[in-house]
């Protein structure tokens, strides 16, 4: 793009992309500062369990630990290798989780701008795209739950990379092998991250057939051979897996797979929801569906008058979904209509082609978690680069039609401005909130931590409750966290204590209401929330009042107190009686 132009252009040019991607990568970083100040939510204690698991196990662990439950299932060794990298080098400090997770953004981010600036050839839509990209609210899961880094935001990085020479092999007439090449190449290193770059497989082909017959030609020829190479490649890693020679040691999600007439329906489905759900955040479609609800279904109302969220958050949710697509599509439309650039009317259709086809490898998902009607936030993370340029070429589109106009200029840029702002505000309420309760459990562990350095060869830890949550029913009080807290304090302790990878097996400890005491391999760990369930297996295990540590929590005085002693006291009279 610098051929042809003069030193002093191509100086001015040098400064304005360092000046465009500054803002850039200070947006992004002013929008997850808040980040570091949070701390590990649900899946990523289950992570930290399943790697100490297979740590425990030797090589023959580490090894099994990368490869697919079955056949059909995920096959992400990449994905795999890059947590025990993490595992090794962090641990339990999260702050380093996070400003990794927040740089690998900003990679992502610049990566947008250099594609869609040789791409389109506009460094104002450039921008316009890459700051959209960098605060975008609705795929804020892929960058705050550090447990996704691997599976989005890395494998985005090598997609992105894979469109950066796919628009060489496009555009550039020389080296136009070696360009096809390394785009499926880098593409292959992608899915072996996570397959949510796949629908690159029909993405490359749709894009080649728009080109014009005589480019189309040439094109489709090198592009096909190319794919087909790697797609039998990668068909040769699979063929152990089909005939059972290599398998996971357990299970660890649901991968049950639906009938065959299942996908179909969901390939359809998830095109029509998936415009709705990359330009409007997750809790706003769900607001409309409630409210529609209560309007149109008000005998799905709850008796506390309100709306009933199997039926709003799935029927009433999809027709919701449906709707928002279609209009937006008509909108979009209408824009194609103002637009006088054929370029422009190719590049919309071309993000909108994006959009709608990056959604559909989450078609696939096994399990219960395929029949949901929201799809997950950090399911739209890839979405949000067509997202990003077709804002930014709808509003570059509208400039150029009324550019006589600087009313109307100034009012379109100062809607995009709110709607940056709207994002930026979203992203962070979400970690304020988020940073309150994260402080709130770190300090649970750190609280035991400061008491406890070491354990007892045979632990059991015992908290007691006033209040229940996350919608568990009285009967259950528990602690304000979102996995079993047992679990939460084994991991936190692994690194000093070395728990045998048994204590590790079947998902131990790991459900929000689990309690139960295991010995195995000269270790013994506990972890209860009810007197009783403590005392009996006290009895039965022959363990020692010594060997409980215990806590109490006040819900409404917010304070986390020792009651050790107390307890101990309390077990010991009762043990002596018997």
């Amino acid at each position: 793009m610098l051929n042809g132009l003069d030193h002093k252009n191509r100086m001015r040019l040098r400064i304005h992309h360092l000046f465009s991607l500054f803002i850039v990568i200070i947006a992004a970083i002013g929008t997850y500062w808040e980040l570091p100040k949070t701390f590990f939510q649900q899946d990523e204690w289950q992570t930290l369990s399943t790697i100490t698991y297979y740590y425990n196990k030797g090589i023959s662990g580490v090894i099994k630990s990368f490869l697919p439950a079955d056949a059909f299932s995920h096959f992400n060794p990449l994905a795999a290798i890059f947590p025990w990298f993490e595992y090794i080098l962090y641990y339990t400090n999260f702050s380093s989780y996070a400003w990794q997770s927040i740089i690998l953004h900003i990679v992502n981010s610049v990566l947008l701008y250099t594609f869609v600036f040789f791409w389109f050839k506009r460094k104002g839509i450039a921008f316009v795209a890459a700051l959209f990209f960098a605060v975008n609210s609705i795929p804020h899961q892929a960058v705050t739950w550090v447990v996704n880094t691997n599976s989005y935001e890395v494998s985005t990085i090598f997609i992105l990379l894979s469109l950066l020479f796919f628009q060489q092999f496009v555009s550039e007439k020389r080296h136009r092998r070696m360009h096809i090449f390394f785009s499926i190449g880098l593409l292959f290193i992608s899915l072996l991250f996570h397959e949510n770059g796949i629908f690159l497989f029909l993405f490359y082909p749709l894009i080649v057939l728009l080109q014009q017959k005589l480019e189309r030609k040439k094109l489709l020829p090198i592009l096909s051979t190319v794919m087909a190479v790697f797609v039998f490649i990668f068909f040769l890693i699979r063929v152990p897996f089909f005939f059972g020679f290599l398998h996971r040691l357990p299970a660890i999600t649901d991968i049950t797979h639906p009938p065959i007439m299942v996908y179909p329906y969901r390939i359809v489905s998830y095109i029509f929801k998936s415009l709705a759900g990359s330009v409007i955040p997750e809790r706003n479609l769900i607001f409309v569906s409630e409210q529609v609800t209560r309007l149109a279904y008000p005998q799905f109302l709850t008796p506390d008058n309100l709306p009933n969220p199997y039926v709003a958050q799935s029927i009433v949710f999809d027709m919701m979904s449906y709707v928002i697509t279609i209009f937006f599509a008509c909108l979009i439309i209408f824009f194609i209509r103002l637009t006088q650039q054929k370029k422009f009317v190719e590049r919309i259709v071309w993000s909108l082609i994006f959009i709608l086809t990056s959604i559909l490898p989450y078609g696939f998902v096994l399990g219960k978690a395929g029949y949901a009607s929201i799809l997950e936030p950090k399911f739209f993370y890839v979405a949000s680069i067509g997202v990003s340029m077709l804002i930014a070429l709808i509003i570059a589109s509208l400039v150029q039609r009324f550019s006589g106009r600087r009313i109307f200029i100034t009012g379109i840029y100062f809607l995009y401005g709110l709607y940056i702002l709207f994002h930026v505000f979203s992203v962070r309420t979400y970690l304020d909130n988020l940073k309150k309760i994260s402080v709130q459990r770190k300090a649970f562990l750190t609280t035991i931590q400061s008491s406890y350095q070491r354990l007892p060869q045979q632990v059991i830890f015992f908290t007691q409750s006033d209040t229940a949550y996350y919608g568990m029913p009285d009967t259950e009080k528990n602690l304000p966290v979102q996995v079993g807290f047992g679990k939460m304090l084994m991991v936190w302790y692994q690194k000093k204590e070395q728990f045998p990878s048994c204590l590790y097996e079947d998902h131990f400890l790991l459900d929000l209401l689990s309690q139960g005491y295991r010995y195995c391999d000269g270790r013994g760990f506990g972890y209860f929330r009810q007197y009783d369930k403590l005392l009996a297996t006290l009895k039965e295990n022959k363990l020692l009042p010594e060997d409980v540590i215990a806590y109490s929590w006040n819900g409404k005085t917010q304070k986390f107190t020792s009651i050790t002693g107390d307890i101990r006291r309390k077990l010991k009279e009762v043990l002596d009686l018997q």
